[in-house]
């Protein structure tokens, strides 16, 4: 992905998504039944007077069809989000080299990069046929950064002084106080589609300042403050299916545990076009399936009861049992590009509540050791079928920020070195399993809690009990249910936690969670990320100095407009975290792959893979349909 110049973002000023000049549009046959029988109003009327023309993959496609796909327990936000709810400002273009119109038809950003104008379509609708305009992002903005908002939202922004104001009904003017070189890329990331998920209209009930009953509303819906509502109704979450939308698709049934089959239908207000003047989306509707687990999404794969996804089954472990079901399921794959750096990030909490722990963990000798005695070659030839090099929590090789040494520093396997370096902390004393003692006397037992949405995490977790049993280190694993094991590491629990490695390609910048202490991610040092995202914040504590010093250049790093001068900055960064090696990997992630029905037309041969490149929201989702 390539850092936007200040004058490619001025420039965007005069890019807009090219014209259907047809004298009428074209719409799915259900749509144009509810037309003829008068309860909704004609096409023309429902589209923006310049709709976004989406150029197809392959060409123009059919109406119809059900997209089958599966979510994997009651939290599985993230696939809708990729699939449905990617609909932001800004997008990235599908090979992930710029940011292009979406929602917005035009953007242009002053030299300083503190001002950004966004100009929106006429005549744009949410999904109840409500007026989109610039109000609601206006209120998105301004309810965010209200004092008493105490939900989550997005680190990106400096919530106490960004200001949104409304120049006419179509454009808003979005001003920092602060330079943010790194904004465009951002609104087009995966976050970036919080400043259009709230419309006014509908959400304004749930805050104070436009109701003054929002605590009761709330509290009426089962919510401890009007913050949370509106977090989980008009943020992100898709528990409710009330919420009127700008996606190709509207939710019908909520997503709350209950419900087995998530069903979105069509939004007959969607604003896309393709170059024929037929409206987005193609197909009629998506149906998720609730699973409990990975190995059930997998028998539905296998079985042709999915049509195109990622989500969840596409290991290495699994990719031969879904190769030899193409046949028999009606499917073929299709490959991503793995934006990720590492299969899994080993990160020791060096924050921790226990005085010995923090002081044990912080010690640098001792995660070397650790990463000395990890066989990554042997785990990459158990466990990804010989794909894969030894990798450290570094951007990966393609990368522009490529940091060799951070990369492959301490991955030899040499357990004699890692019992060296034990042996020179005093570490010396063992107990009856040959477990060694720190300085109070107790055995050095470190307790890692994975994810069970990952077997890998578990697998992997396994052979480091071997690993460091084999130096005097006991390893303590379990596998829990996901949003347990994120809940212990927010609440500053943790021994270690174990992470998929993002930020391996231009999105680097963007995600540093494992260079520097960034954010909610960067379980190494959680509490030292809560004082980078707000000093003053519960649970914030003073970081070293070599966190601080990198702080500070990422700081500086978002105030550039200049790609050269980010790239700079972001390089001294990765020298500090290579001196500081603050997290451990094990290997570079291979090739990916998607399963696609036979029958689905307009599907990407390749696609990026990344969580701040949402596969497969950037193709554009409501292009895809069923060949008949």
């Amino acid at each position: 992905m390539r850092l936007i110049e200040r004058g490619m973002l001025t420039g965007m000023l005069g890019i807009l998504a090219s014209s259907v000049w047809a004298a009428d549009y074209s719409e799915a046959p259900e749509l144009a039944e509810q037309v003829a029988a008068g309860t909704l109003p004609p096409v023309e009327e429902r589209l923006p007077e310049n709709p976004l023309v989406l150029e197809p993959i392959e060409g123009i496609g059919e109406y119809g069809g059900v997209w089958r796909s599966a979510l994997k327990g009651t939290f599985d936000n993230g696939w809708i989000r990729r699939t449905v709810a990617y609909q932001p400002l800004v997008a990235f273009d599908l090979k992930w080299q710029k940011v292009i119109p979406n929602i917005a038809e035009s953007f242009e950003a002053n030299a300083d990069a503190t001002e950004f104008t966004f100009k929106t379509r006429k005549g744009h609708k949410w999904s109840d046929g409500a007026p989109f305009t610039s109000a609601d992002l206006v209120f998105a903005i301004e309810t965010l950064s209200h004092e008493d908002y105490a939900a989550h939202r997005p680190g990106f922004i400096d919530w106490g002084t960004i200001k949104a104001e409304a120049i006419d009904d179509v454009t808003v003017k979005i001003t920092l106080a602060e330079p943010n070189g790194t904004l465009m890329q951002r609104l087009a990331a995966v976050d970036g589609p919080f400043i259009v998920n709230a419309p006014k209209h509908f959400c304004s009930q749930f805050v104070p300042d436009h109701n003054e009953n929002a605590a009761e509303v709330a509290k009426e819906r089962g919510y401890d403050s009007w913050s949370q509502a509106f977090e989980q109704i008009c943020y992100f979450n898709f528990t409710t299916a009330e919420r009127p939308t700008l996606n190709a698709w509207r939710q019908v049934t909520n997503y709350d545990g209950i419900n087995q089959v998530i069903d979105f239908e069509r939004n007959p207000y969607f604003f896309k076009v393709d170059p024929a003047g037929n409206q987005l989306p193609y197909i009629d509707d998506i149906q998720y399936v609730q699973t409990e687990n990975t190995e059930d999404i997998l028998l539905k794969v296998i079985n042709g009861e999915i049509d195109f996804s990622n989500r969840h089954f596409a290991t290495v472990t699994n990719k031969p049992v879904v190769f030899d079901g193409q046949e028999k399921g009606g499917y073929r794959l299709t490959k991503t590009i793995d934006a990720r750096m590492n299969s899994a990030v080993i990160q020791l909490n060096l924050n921790h509540e226990d005085p010995a722990k923090r002081e044990l963990y912080q010690n640098k000798d001792f995660r070397v050791a650790l990463s000395h005695a990890i066989d990554r070659q042997e785990i990459i030839e158990v466990m990804f079928a010989g794909q894969g090099t030894p990798h450290q929590a570094a951007p990966r090789p393609e990368s522009a920020f490529y940091n060799e040494e951070l990369a492959t520093q301490y991955t030899e396997f040499d357990p004699d070195l890692a019992n060296e370096l034990l042996d020179g902390l005093g570490l010396t004393e063992r107990n009856d399993e040959g477990i060694r003692l720190d300085s109070q006397g107790n055995p050095i037992t470190i307790s890692l809690l994975t994810a069970s949405d990952f077997i890998e995490f578990n697998d992997i977790s396994q052979l480091l009990v071997e690993y460091w049993a084999d130096i005097g280190i006991a390893l303590d694993q379990r596998n829990v249910e996901r949003s347990f094991a994120y809940e212990h590491f927010r609440s500053n629990q943790h021994d270690m936690h174990m992470w998929w490695g993002d930020g391996g390609l231009g999105d680097a910048i963007l995600d540093p969670r494992y260079y520097l202490p960034f954010n909610g991610e960067s379980a190494f040092a959680y509490k030292w990320a809560q004082w980078f995202m707000n000093p003053d914040g519960a649970g914030a504590e003073m970081p070293s100095e070599a966190a601080k010093a990198q702080m500070d250049l990422y700081r500086q790093l978002e105030t550039s407009g200049s790609s050269e001068e980010q790239a700079r900055l972001f390089g001294e960064i990765l020298d500090i975290a290579q001196d500081e090696f603050w997290a451990i990997g094990i290997s570079l992630p291979p090739e990916g792959y998607v399963v696609a029905n036979k029958r689905l037309g307009n599907v990407p041969e390749v696609q990026p893979f990344a969580w701040q490149y949402p596969q497969p929201g950037p193709m554009g989702t409501s292009q895809l349909y069923y060949k008949n």
